[in-house]
């Protein structure tokens, strides 16, 4: 669990709009931030269209929350600001004059003894050895962050980099009980450094890729960058879908496809079949279905 934890702070401080890693490290260790509280910022961010964390960061939401949770919902946005800020003064070569976090190990470990995180294990844990293995394991997981290649670069770059490998580690892992023969679903920020056959990208629509807040927070390179990574994945065929339009808060709204198509070579792009648009027949829809079921037995 701590290991979760802790890959789940660090998506935070690289995203803070990652409403799956926030919600999971939100209250942990206890601040403040009960189930009742967090389930509100949660649909408040679902009324306005936007992350937890905005409407964590929106006086017109947090004013509406008695004083204790203003306060707790305050604190914790101001850690995840300033733990931010000292990523990126983070220096692995440092001055000795620095007053920033002299390398991603210490400002781990930093941040994780600001919020009490390990006196949190030992409180948790009966056995007092148990308890120092899990922070013993923990600690070893934090120096590997030391071990970033390329050090020069960017804090948060490296950071990222960190998060990658462990993903396609966990997922090469799991891959050794997988059959060969055997569809692979994979994010593509996890699928860097890996090749197949044939390789489908779905939901590939303006607002999606590149993601609504990429030209606000001017991160369309990144974007653009990461469409690249996913088309280049492919060995043999690459079959990229988007749709007409996606039902969200009970409306179905139009979906336009993404930009970054447009940038694909016109010669080395086929359209599907019009006829695929068409409606399937009933009689030929029961037909494929019994099909597929003597196919599968």
């Amino acid at each position: 669990r701590e290991i979760r934890d802790f890959l789940a702070y660090l998506k935070t401080f690289i995203n803070p709009h990652d409403d799956i890693s926030l919600l999971r490290i939100a209250n942990t260790p206890a601040r403040g931030l009960s189930d009742v509280t967090m389930e509100r910022l949660l649909a408040a961010s679902h009324e306005r269209k936007g992350s937890v964390y905005s409407a964590m960061k929106n006086p017109s939401v947090t004013t509406t929350f008695m004083t204790k949770s203003r306060e707790s919902i305050e604190a914790f946005v101001e850690f995840i600001e300033r733990t931010r800020a000292e990523l990126v003064r983070t220096d692995s070569t440092p001055s000795p004059h620095s007053q920033s976090a002299s390398s991603l190990g210490t400002w781990a470990d930093r941040f994780l003894e600001e919020i009490g995180y390990f006196n949190e294990l030992r409180r948790g844990e009966k056995n007092p050895e148990v308890a120092e293995n899990r922070i013993r394991n923990l600690k070893d997981l934090i120096a590997t962050l030391e071990k970033v290649e390329p050090p020069t670069a960017p804090p948060s770059e490296r950071l990222e980099t960190f998060l990658e490998d462990i993903t396609l580690d966990s997922d090469r892992e799991d891959d050794k009980d997988s059959p060969g023969d055997a569809v692979t679903l994979i994010t593509m920020h996890s699928c860097k450094g890996l090749e197949f056959p044939h390789v489908y990208v779905v939901g590939l629509e303006d607002g999606l890729l590149p993601h609504s807040r990429s030209k606000i927070e001017g991160t369309l390179d990144e974007e653009r960058r990461l469409f690249y990574v996913a088309i280049t994945r492919a060995m043999l065929s690459l079959s990229i879908s988007h749709c007409a339009g996606r039902k969200k808060y009970g409306q179905l709204l139009p979906c336009h496809p993404s930009p970054f198509l447009n940038e694909l070579p016109a010669e080395l792009v086929e359209h599907a079949d019009e006829k695929a648009r068409q409606p399937v027949a009933p009689a030929s829809g029961k037909d494929r279905f019994a099909a597929m079921r003597d196919m599968l037995g």
